[in-house]
């Protein structure tokens, strides 16, 4: 009686609690982590993810607005992290010689540096997720994958540029094949493993935009092919 009363207890919690659980501990390791080593040195965790995304960025530069989309943040609020960075000479802002209303933003030398020694958490992770297996590795992917996409049609996060949402990925086209997407931009073959969360090459699909944009979703192919990853 008693093991069954501290089954109960244990199981108290249902399991989509515990998954949100479980996340929310390394989102506060991370926030935590940020702020005992950004913090000693005036470099607040926005301002890292604002540094991180340009250095993610061709020629190391973005518009204002883009970096707001990207980080989920009001224009106003990223607006001010940019002028704080580029008070610390980290960022500089132009511009641009066609439409003077458009302020793009650029890393400075100093900036790429400060953001490469102050962000190691993609190392930190990566050398975590390297203690699973690859079967696991495949497994947390493909996870990650559906609840980013579902974050996405629930207005939650901005789009990311991934494979189920993008116009030239055909999903499962070759169902007995190890490899059983299709991406039309490069024409090749590839399976879980090598889905992507951020590709250069995306281009958001007509189905992906109508159902952000508020349809029912069986009409979204896409969301349909991420159901069945």
């Amino acid at each position: 009686m008693a093991a069954i009363t501290a089954l109960i207890k244990i199981d108290q919690d249902s399991l989509p609690d515990r998954l949100v659980t479980g996340l929310s501990k390394i989102g506060l390791a991370m926030k935590s982590r940020t702020w005992r080593r950004k913090g000693r040195q005036g470099i607040g965790p926005l301002q890292i993810q604002v540094l991180t995304f340009l250095r993610s960025r061709p020629n190391h530069s973005a518009t204002v607005s883009t970096i707001a989309r990207e980080l989920s943040v009001k224009l106003p609020t990223a607006s001010e992290v940019i002028r704080t960075l580029e008070h610390k000479r980290l960022v500089r802002r132009r511009r641009r010689e066609v439409d003077n209303r458009i302020v793009t933003v650029h890393m400075t030398a100093l900036g790429a540096k400060a953001g490469h020694v102050e962000n190691r958490w993609p190392e930190i992770l990566a050398s975590a997720a390297g203690n699973l297996s690859p079967q696991e590795q495949v497994a947390l992917l493909t996870t990650l994958v559906k609840l980013i996409r579902a974050l996405q049609l629930q207005g939650e996060i901005p789009v990311a540029r991934m494979c189920v949402s993008c116009e030239h990925f055909r999903s499962h086209v070759y169902a007995e094949s190890a490899q059983p997407h299709h991406c039309d931009f490069y024409n090749v073959a590839f399976g879980d493993q090598a889905f992507r969360l951020d590709c250069p090459e995306y281009v958001e699909s007509s189905a992906a935009e109508t159902s952000n944009n508020g349809a029912d979703s069986h009409n979204d192919a896409r969301v349909n092919q991420a159901a069945q990853i």
